[in-house]
C-alpha cells in the first residue's frame, strides 16, 4: 500500500513540474519567438503646446524579440497646431493580412508662459516706491501683446510677473540698485524773465514739476509781484519729492510805466467772420486782448455783435471781396463799402469808420484802369473814413498753412514801436497760432491794442 502511494505522489509531482515548464516554454517563446504587434510610446490622449507642430513619437513594429519590422501607418485626421482645440486621429498598421487601428485625441491647447527679456545693459536702479528704469519686452506663443504685466519691489529685487490671456504665468526677479538721489525738474511755464506794463492784465502763469520717482510733485509759489508799481520782483517755485530731493527755481518780473514808443502789437483780422472766430475770441477774452476785424458780408451775425460787445474794433474791408467788382470803378467801390457799412450799423447800431482795402493800399490786382488806388485812398479820406495797412504779415494769405510758421512770422518781425498784424480769422491754423503771439507779446514787454481812429497810420504805397 505504500509503494502505490510512493508512485501516485511521483505522477502528480511530475505532472505540476511538466505543466511548468509548458508555460515556461511558451512565455520564451512568446518572448522571442512569436511574431505581433509591439507598441512604443503611444499615448492616447496628448496634450500638445500651440504653435508647436504635431509629430506623433510613439511606434509600432510587427515581430518578435529577436525581430521586429517598423510599420508606416496610415494616418485619418489632420491636427492645426495653430488653433486651439481637439482633434481626433487613427493610425492603421497593416502586416501582410493582420491589422493594427490606434485612435488618439490630439488637444492643441495654450500652456506654456511669457517670455520676459531684459533689454537694460547698464545699472538697473528702483526707486523706494518701486519705480524703476528697467526696460522689458515681453513676447508670448499666443497672444501678440501681453498686458497683463506686473512688477513689484521686494528688498532689493524686483519681481516681474507676466500672464497671457490663458493664465499662463512667468514670474522674473532682478537684482536691483534702490535708491532716489534725483531732485524734482522745475519747468516754468512761460519766460523766465518778464516785463509787465502797468495798466495791462498780468497773472503768472506758474511752473510745473517732474520726477523721477513721484509721478506728482506739488510745486510752491513764493513771492508777488505789484503790478501797479515799477520795480524788478522775483518769483519762486520750489519742490520737493517723496525722498525728500528738493529743487528750486525762479522768474524775474519787470513792472514799468507805459511811456510813449511803448511797444505795441496790433492784431487785425481780415475776411471773417468764419467758422474759427468764435474759437479767436475764446482766446482775447482769456487774455482780455482787444483786437480789430475787418469783416466781410459772410458769416455769422451773432459773431459780428459778439465782436463788438466784447470791445474789439469792427472795422470795414469789402462786402463781396470779388476784387474784379469791388475796384471796377470809385462807385463800385463805395457801393460795396456802404454794403459791408450798412450790415455792421444793423447789427450793432455803430457806424464803422476804419477801413481796410482788399488787397491793401498797394495792391494791384484786378483793379480797373479807370481807377488808381491813390486817388481811390483819398476819396475814402475825404468821406469821413480811416484806412489801415499793416507792417508785418503772417503769411496765412496763401504763403504757408503752417501754425508754427505763422507764429514765427509775426514774432520775428515785430517791431520796436508799432505793429499791425495780418491775420485772417477764416484760416483755422492762423487761428490756433494767436495764443501763442499772444504769451510772447506779453512776456517780452508788448501791449496790445485795437485801430482806433486816433491809432498810428501803418499805410502801404498810396501816397497817404
Amino acid at each position: 500500500m505504500k509503494k502505490k502511494g510512493n508512485i501516485k505522489y511521483k505522477i502528480i509531482n511530475f505532472s505540476i513540474i511538466l505543466f511548468v515548464l509548458i508555460i515556461c516554454a511558451y512565455v520564451i517563446y512568446s518572448l522571442f519567438f512569436m511574431n505581433k504587434f509591439k507598441i512604443d510610446d503611444f499615448e492616447k490622449d496628448l496634450v500638445i503646446n500651440y504653435g508647436s507642430e504635431f509629430k506623433s513619437s510613439h511606434k509600432v513594429c510587427y515581430g518578435n524579440k529577436n525581430k521586429c519590422d517598423e510599420i508606416t501607418p496610415t494616418i485619418e485626421g489632420e491636427v492645426d497646431y495653430n488653433t486651439i482645440g481637439k482633434y481626433e486621429v487613427k493610425y492603421t498598421y497593416h502586416y501582410n493580412k493582420k491589422e493594427l487601428v490606434l485612435d488618439q485625441i490630439v488637444e492643441v491647447k495654450d500652456i506654456s508662459g511669457p517670455v520676459i527679456n531684459i533689454k537694460n545693459e547698464s545699472e538697473i536702479i528702483a526707486c523706494p516706491n518701486g519705480k524703476n528704469n528697467i526696460e522689458i519686452e515681453v513676447t508670448d506663443n499666443y497672444d501678440s501683446e501681453v498686458t497683463n504685466i506686473n512688477q513689484r519691489l521686494e528688498d532689493n529685487k524686483v519681481i516681474i510677473e507676466a500672464i497671457d490671456s490663458n493664465n499662463n504665468k512667468t514670474i522674473t526677479e532682478i537684482e536691483v540698485t534702490v535708491k532716489d538721489e534725483e531732485k524734482p525738474k522745475i519747468t516754468i511755464n512761460g519766460s523766465k524773465n518778464l516785463t509787465h506794463i502797468i495798466g495791462t492784465k498780468y497773472s503768472d502763469k506758474g511752473a510745473t514739476a517732474t520726477d523721477n520717482c513721484d509721478d506728482k510733485v506739488e510745486v510752491k509759489t513764493s513771492g508777488e509781484v505789484n503790478k501797479d508799481k515799477e520795480g524788478t520782483y522775483t518769483i519762486t517755485y520750489s519742490a520737493e519729492d517723496s525722498s525728500g530731493n528738493k529743487s528750486e527755481a525762479t522768474r524775474k518780473v519787470t513792472v514799468k510805466e507805459k511811456t510813449p514808443g511803448t511797444r505795441v502789437i496790433y492784431l487785425t483780422f481780415d475776411d471773417g467772420p468764419s467758422k474759427y472766430t468764435n474759437e479767436l475770441l475764446d482766446v482775447l477774452k482769456k487774455y482780455n486782448v482787444k483786437a480789430t476785424f475787418f469783416v466781410t458780408c459772410k458769416g455769422d451775425d451773432s459773431i459780428i455783435q459778439r465782436e463788438y460787445n466784447e470791445g474789439h474794433t469792427v472795422a470795414l474791408h469789402t462786402c463781396s471781396h470779388v476784387y474784379s467788382q469791388v475796384y471796377a470803378s470809385y462807385d463800385a467801390y463805395f457801393k460795396d463799402l456802404n454794403n459791408v457799412k450798412a450790415r455792421v450799423k444793423r447789427l450793432t447800431g455803430y457806424n464803422a469808420n476804419i477801413v481796410r482795402f482788399p488787397g491793401g493800399t498797394s495792391n494791384a490786382r484786378s483793379i480797373s484802369p479807370n481807377i488808381s488806388m491813390k486817388t481811390l485812398a483819398s476819396k475814402v479820406l475825404n468821406n469821413g473814413y480811416y484806412y489801415f495797412d499793416w507792417n508785418i504779415s503772417s503769411g496765412d494769405a496763401g504763403e504757408t498753412t503752417s501754425t508754427d510758421v505763422v507764429y514765427s512770422n509775426v514774432v520775428n518781425h515785430l517791431k520796436s514801436g508799432t505793429s499791425v498784424v495780418l491775420q485772417h480769422d477764416t484760416k483755422g491754423y492762423s487761428v490756433k497760432a494767436v495764443e501763442r503771439i499772444i504769451q510772447y507779446g506779453l512776456e517780452n514787454g508788448y501791449t496790445f491794442e485795437r485801430l482806433t481812429p486816433s491809432s498810428p497810420k501803418i499805410r502801404h504805397g498810396a501816397g497817404h
